[in-house]
């Protein structure tokens, strides 16, 4: 599999400088293959590359449009490894290029790369870069060596569009050019329309963006609200190279069917960026709520195809010699994330074998279906980090305990003083309003009791719960509604559950009455705290208590040889 392109200093966009000389190593940096479009270069060269100053060599020219001064270029880039040849990354798969404008800023800031590029490139050719300022980022102790960047002019594209601005329609604000053709949005004074708005402001006669492919543009974006524009590429002076796969849906309904050339208004409900401010939080650094886009489509190329995923691997720490699991199983869990052999501390965790499982991780379900209680397994896999870039990881997951989905036996009535418990159709637990006040101290009372073992202190609890603020009633969590039980360390939680559920039988239901004291604080302790949207004041929890095991340590044991794909 490709691995991504590795962001360096030196990458083209960033500061790159080239020069016209070559020497040493990086002077037999050849090409080994003759790449179609899409593909990525390979190159050959004596190992290994130190260069003392920054240096390219031409591998080829290329046959396609020449590149002048004003061009605006689609580029794609591969790095190598220095000490040994080894591809590092590439960028071929994750998009159909990074932008680069080929202007009198690149000419003043970067004359040796202007050079290069205008002095008789053409698209389709490929360039050769090492920069000192690489040597050592390898990640290989005592590895000197600088990094090979090989870069490939792909397209020439449109550097603006050409064309008269209509007037924007009905309920849009209206959008006008300063002196260097820039578009202004003007007052935004009407309320934003519900629906997603895309109409042409100037119309284009090039080909049909179509679903999935990636969008080279300028544009301008506003906030609604305010009117305030939160993002330009005229400002930052180089367009975007955008796949639509991975743009917000917005983009990705509005532009799909505009022809390339077109200058298009996107008015954006919230639900089709990025969201509102309470869903995404006031430090999330999106722009929320409903937006107004400007946008100048220059080019829409064909997003290539990533290469799959690895599939995931398992190795196996320890074999269970517990109860067999089966599908349809609910299991205790305990997973932990594993560097360098060594699994960190344990998280709990509640999973249940079925066919939403299925589908969600049909690896982890094989491990696990297949498993018995205490078995222990290394999982590692492969995750798109986004931009192209991959990471693997690998978690440790044991297997505690098989627990019911749910507890049996009759409801008993809810003891004095504490609010009535009923149930639902299907069995979920409904605390009413509590009626005078809360009890002084934690208290804890069967509603269903059950015939397992006890629970113990610092014990893992696998429960179903719900939450509710004696005060009025309110629920403020459920496991239930989240239709997934839910595991935690007793040492973790607050007092009241640790105080209540201790001594009680697994597979029972329990009320709980927690104190202010016992829970999270009253408001005024909560705000002091920064624990903001916990629930203050006195509680009451139903706990349906599905199974209890000791809270392991982080396991030290290492896998076994064998690993099955």
């Amino acid at each position: 599999m490709r691995k991504a392109l590795l962001r360096t200093g030196t990458a083209i966009g960033a500061a790159v400088l080239l020069t016209a000389c070559t020497s040493g190593g990086f002077n037999s940096v050849e090409l080994s293959n003759d790449p179609a479009d899409g593909e990525v270069p390979e190159v050959t060269f004596d190992t290994p590359v130190e260069v003392d100053e920054n240096q390219t060599k031409v591998l080829r020219e290329g046959d396609g449009e020449e590149i002048e001064d004003g061009s605006t270029l689609l580029v794609q880039a591969a790095l190598y490894r220095g000490s040994d040849g080894e591809e590092l990354g590439e960028s071929y798969s994750s998009g159909a290029g990074q932008v680069l404008k080929v202007n009198s800023e690149m000419k003043d800031q970067l004359p040796e790369l202007y050079e290069a590029l205008t002095g008789g490139m053409k698209v389709g050719g490929i360039l050769a870069y090492s920069s000192p300022s690489t040597a050592g980022n390898s990640g290989q102790e005592g590895d000197e060596s600088t990094s090979v960047e090989v870069y490939e002019i792909v397209e020439k594209i449109p550097s603006e569009i050409d064309g008269e601005m209509k007037d924007s329609p009905e309920g849009l604000p209206e959008v006008t050019e300063n002196d260097e053709g820039v578009p202004e949005i003007g007052d935004m004074d009407e309320e934003a329309p519900k629906d997603l708005v895309a109409e042409n402001l100037i119309d284009g006669d090039g080909a049909e963006v179509k679903e999935g492919q990636t969008v080279v543009v300028d544009y301008v974006g506003a906030r609604w609200e305010d009117g305030k524009p939160f993002e330009s590429t005229w400002d930052s002076g180089t367009p975007a190279a955008l796949p639509l796969d991975t743009s917000i849906e917005g983009w990705s309904e509005g532009l799909v069917g505009k022809k390339v050339g077109s200058r298009v208004i996107l008015s954006v409900p919230a639900d089709k960026a990025y969201g509102t401010e309470e869903e995404l939080g006031a430090d999330s650094g999106y722009p929320t709520g409903d937006l107004l886009f400007v946008v100048d489509i220059l080019a829409a190329e064909d997003t290539p195809e990533p290469e799959p995923l690895p599939d995931p691997t398992s190795s196996t720490v320890n074999e269970g010699d517990g109860q067999e699991v089966n599908d349809g199983d609910t299991l205790l869990m305990t997973s932990a994330p594993v560097q360098d052999g060594e699994a960190a501390d344990a998280t709990p965790s509640v999973v249940t074998l079925d066919d939403s499982m299925r589908e969600e991780d049909s690896f982890l379900y094989d491990q696990l279906s297949k498993a018995r209680v205490g078995t222990t397994v290394d999982v590692t896999t492969t995750s798109d980090a986004g931009a192209g870039q991959t990471t693997e990881s690998t978690t440790r997951y044991s297997v505690r305990e098989v627990i019911p989905s749910e507890i049996e036996g009759e409801m008993q009535p809810t003891p004095e003083g504490l609010p009535a418990v009923t149930e639902t159709e299907d069995g979920t637990p409904e605390i009413a309003k509590p009626e005078g006040d809360a009890p002084k101290d934690v208290t804890s009372e069967y509603l269903i009791e059950g015939d397992g073992a006890e629970v113990k202190e610092g014990q893992t609890v696998a429960v179903n719960y719900v939450g509710a603020r004696w005060e009025d009633g309110e629920v403020f969590d459920s496991s239930y509604e989240r239709g997934q039980p839910t595991a935690f360390p007793l040492d973790g939680v607050i007092e009241g559950w640790s105080e209540g559920l201790v001594g009680k039988k697994a597979g029972s239901r329990v009320i709980i009455s927690v104190s202010s004291d016992k829970a999270y604080g009253s408001k005024e302790e909560i705000e002091e705290s920064g624990n903001t949207g916990a629930p203050e004041g006195d509680l009451v929890f139903v706990v349906d208590i599905l199974g209890a095991s000791d809270t392991p340590a982080a396991a030290d044991a290492s896998p076994s040889a064998s690993a099955t794909e």
